[in-house]
């Protein structure tokens, strides 16, 4: 009687102890990424927003891991693999693509004019602050969006460097009623130095 309860407890316990270890590492490369955005850069830099070299690591660490992985299944094959094992890490190596893609795609510049954006998909292109119509934070996305009077949409993801800038520029130059009300302060919180927490609803503010 006794045995299948204690199976039963070291089962759970197990399953706990996973949880907590992957809640720990996601916690502390989450909290990396977030430090990185606050790097001092030079003069030229301050008015551009792009992916910190956090998220380049990332990327690249994700699909060479997974693939690895998927090759090295079916060179020593066993028991468990299977087709279905090789397109799920395949598919997990697919996902860090465009992580790698919007490093190199997401860099876009602000002035008192406007915001000059790139895409990963499709053409950049100039939206300017006295066009917007709307301005909200998505705290489940963890991006801004912005959509001008035309139907132009562009996200700023909080995972960029410059956002304290940008903050700043849009505060000054959008019209106030683009900006939504529990939007507010939110970028006045990002500009003066403290952006949106990248993990979980809140980071420590420093």
């Amino acid at each position: 009687m006794h045995v299948p309860l204690l199976t039963t407890l070291a089962s759970r316990s197990d399953s706990w102890l996973q949880w907590t270890l992957w809640a720990i590492i996601m916690s502390l490369i989450m909290g990396w990424v977030a430090r990185s955005r606050r790097h001092l850069r030079a003069a030229g830099y301050t008015r551009r927003l792009q992916h910190p070299p956090s998220t380049l690591i990332i990327g690249l660490v994700c699909f060479l891991f997974f693939a690895a992985i998927a090759v090295i299944s079916n060179v020593f094959a066993n028991a468990t693999t299977t087709w279905l094992t090789t397109t799920v890490f395949v598919g997990f190596a697919l996902l860090a693509l465009p992580i790698l893609g919007d490093y190199f795609a997401a860099r876009h510049e602000v002035s008192e004019e406007g915001l000059r954006y790139g895409r990963l998909f499709g053409a950049g292109g100039q939206i300017r602050w006295a066009d917007l119509k709307s301005v909200r934070f998505s705290a489940a996305m963890k991006w801004f969006r912005l959509e001008s009077k035309s139907g132009t949409v562009v996200r700023i993801s909080v995972m960029l460097m410059g956002l304290p800038v940008f903050a700043q520029l849009l505060l000054v130059h959008t019209p106030p009623e683009a900006i939504e009300s529990n939007t507010l302060p939110v970028l006045r919180m990002t500009a003066e130095g403290n952006p949106p927490s990248v993990w979980g609803s809140e980071e420590v503010r420093r």
